[in-house]
């Protein structure tokens, strides 16, 4: 995993980790949001590794606390597509 910044249109930037392969990213948060709040969001931008690349929302799952280790959120696991596929 890398860290990562995820900033979806209407919230401010998150930070958490990313794991990337293919036309999707996984991405992890602990940033005190919740999962009803970020599935009203469908559009934004990751930045990994200093490159940024638009992504849309496809999937998010609320993980188990022991994941992160400690913090009062519930971390947050968010899959997303690329727009333009990785030629990876």
């Amino acid at each position: 995993m890398t860290k990562a910044t995820l900033t979806l249109d209407g919230l401010p930037p998150l930070d958490g980790t990313a794991e990337a392969g293919g036309d999707y990213i996984r991405f992890r948060t602990e940033a005190g949001v919740d999962a009803e709040g970020l599935d009203r969001l469908h559009k934004g931008e990751i930045e990994i590794d200093g490159k940024t690349e638009r992504v849309m929302v496809k999937n998010i799952q609320p993980q188990d606390r022991d994941f992160a280790g400690t913090g009062g959120a519930t971390p947050l696991e968010v899959t997303l597509q690329r727009f333009q596929p990785s030629s990876v």
